[in-house]
């Protein structure tokens, strides 16, 4: 299994963004929910790929199946 990280980078302007990695579907959401609605930054999201793999499916690529 891949190990899940969270990034918040915060640029010199002010400007704040949130990445996941290792996260597959919405559980990426639930790891950053609370993030989000703190920094001011909830509904505004760019979805990456691994969003849109289910979890039975990342298994199955996990597995080499």
């Amino acid at each position: 299994m891949s190990e899940k990280t969270i990034q918040i980078t915060v640029t010199s302007e002010g400007s704040v963004s949130i990445k996941t990695a290792g996260f597959t579907g919405s559980s990426c959401r639930d790891a950053t929910r609370d993030m989000e609605k703190a920094l001011g930054l909830a509904g505004r999201e760019h979805l990456l790929p691994e969003y849109f793999v289910n979890n039975e499916t990342h298994d199955r690529l996990q597995q080499g199946h």
